[in-house]
């Protein structure tokens, strides 16, 4: 093969690989080094290949051979950095980090790559410096000013220093006013929303928390990059659609029964037909994948109906619980959790109780036979946040300078399986239950399970909470000779609890109708 054909394969393999059809650019590559082992090209594209796929051992040997017959190549030693990132191995990262920026300063790749790196590893003040160079070389690169911000919130995590909040609502809002898009796919349209509503929620200002959050489930259910990920995502299996759209049928045939005088929802009679055929043949076992046209997977991710409880108290949560004792039982529990009755106010819970019955927000199906809503997915309003600042401040001792860092209600087909064992990365998990207590038909069942160990500190999130790895925790809570403790369900039963501790839902069996399906909301705090 000439040289001249190697370049003209080369560009066509990189025509290929940009277009993202891997597996023809990788052919290409393959057939060069099947006859020429050496060939810079090749052994570079080859090596990124591998690395997309996520095959970071295999790609680090690939691209260490283009590094041999071309060692000052920019592109290379950045590559390197990112496999090497991936790797977790972060000295050889920064090391070919550090030498891609000395081969062409003003390359703004290799600045925010290693910034990323800084901070993975909390070196932040470094990480916001390569970030800001990022930004000297590429001003029109959104995705530096998000990543600022996010340190910014990281920093406040660290020191509680509000003004790192100020700083960070700073280089969002530069994000908001900027004319360029996201490049980068791990950055959605609404991620920066989701920022700003964290920031301004951490700062107390409510309202302004409550826009933002909103705007990202506005922009979830109206742009189509979003609306196609969510597809793929919850609406590709046929599982995962039983699931909804048997909720979404019996929510609105509730709704449409007038039981708790809702008016205005937004639903026609041809969708509801539609969705009713679908519904029956579920029913009936009947039902095919092929069954729902990609126009009704569309209808069925809208929201229809969320208008949220609207209540005037000052205090959503029981006062006349002994809340000293109960903050001292928690204080001095190993592990710590707390088990708390008539945990909302009577007026709290029955708002809550007819928003979860009508809210039209639980788009998100789980394996475990549930559907979900999010803070930043149809939940947040101003009685969510409210009642997260009540529960806070109620608590103070628990709570301290802890704020909310996400927020979720779950609601159970009768009788499935629910959430698997697992542990949640944060200080505090509320988790409390709203369900009226006629509908358990076996009140020994019902709550929730919590043993009495946290996650080695070397794991990573996936290692405790990814439905991948329930052998491996259940591994690890045999071998170190765990307690597990039941705690039954109650109706407005809440459970406090250090939530780092592995838990799952326990077994339940509930009435099997619309309005006795089991819930629990979980309010996280760190």
């Amino acid at each position: 093969m000439s040289k001249l054909n190697k370049i003209e394969l080369f560009k066509k393999a990189l025509i290929l690989h940009n277009e993202g059809k891997l597996d023809d650019a990788d052919d290409i590559c393959l057939s060069v080094l099947k006859n020429d082992e050496d060939n810079f090209a090749a052994n570079y594209l080859h090596g990124c290949i591998l690395s997309d796929r996520s095959k970071f051992q295999e790609a680090a040997i690939y691209l260490k051979k283009a590094l041999i017959s071309n060692p000052d190549n920019y592109e290379v030693n950045n590559n390197l950095g990112i496999v090497y990132k991936n790797l977790e191995k972060m000295d050889e990262a920064e090391k070919f980090f550090l030498k891609a920026i000395s081969i062409d300063k003003k390359n703004f790749q290799a600045y925010f790559n290693c910034a990323n790196l800084y901070a993975d590893i909390n070196k932040y003040d470094f990480s916001i410096n390569f970030f800001k160079k990022a930004i000297e070389y590429n001003n029109n690169f959104p995705e530096a000013y998000q990543r600022i911000g996010e340190i910014f919130q990281e920093k406040y995590k660290i020191d509680r220093n509000k003004e790192h909040l100020n700083k960070s609502i700073e280089y969002f809002n530069l994000v908001i006013s900027s004319e360029t898009s996201y490049t980068l796919s791990s950055f959605t349209p609404g991620t920066t929303s989701l920022s700003l509503g964290l920031s301004n929620l951490w700062l107390g200002n409510h309202a302004e928390a409550n826009k933002f959050l909103n705007k990202v489930s506005s922009t979830n259910n109206t742009n189509q990059q979003l609306l196609t990920e969510y597809i793929e995502k919850f609406l590709s299996d046929k599982k995962s659609l039983c699931t909804l759209i048997t909720h979404e049928y019996e929510q609105l045939t509730f709704i449409d029964n007038d039981i708790d005088g809702i008016r205005n929802p937004k639903f026609t009679k041809e969708y509801y037909q539609e969705l009713k055929n679908i519904y029956l043949k579920i029913k009936n076992n009947s039902f095919d994948m092929e069954d729902l046209n990609p126009s009704m997977k569309i209808k069925i991710s809208k929201i229809l109906y969320n208008k949220p409880p609207k209540i005037s108290s000052s205090n959503y949560i029981n006062e006349k619980n002994d809340i000293q004792k109960l903050e001292s039982k928690y204080l001095n529990s190993i592990p710590e959790v707390l088990v708390v009755d008539n945990f909302l106010t009577s007026e709290a819970l029955l708002e809550l109780q007819k928003f979860c019955r009508n809210a039209n927000i639980f788009k998100y199906t789980h394996n475990g036979g549930y559907v979900g809503a999010y803070l930043s997915r149809g939940l947040a309003n101003e009685f969510t946040l409210k009642l997260s600042k009540d529960l806070r401040l109620t608590y103070k001792n628990i709570f301290k300078d802890l704020k909310l860092t996400q927020a979720w209600i779950y609601k159970y087909e009768s009788t499935k399986k629910g959430v698997n064992i697992h542990a949640d990365p944060a200080a505090v998990n509320v988790n409390f239950w709203i369900t009226p207590d006629d509908a358990n038909l076996d009140k020994k069942t019902g709550g929730l399970k919590i043993w009495n160990k946290i996650p080695p500190e070397d794991w990573k999130f996936k290692d405790y909470n990814n439905g991948k790895s329930v052998p491996k925790m259940k591994k690890f809570l045999s071998e170190n000779k765990s307690v597990e403790q039941v705690v039954k369900y109650k109706e407005n039963r809440a459970v406090i609890f250090n939530s780092k501790l592995f838990h799952t839902t326990d077994a339940f069996n509930f009435r099997d109708k619309y309005e006795d399906r089991r819930i629990n909301v979980t309010f996280l705090y760190d």
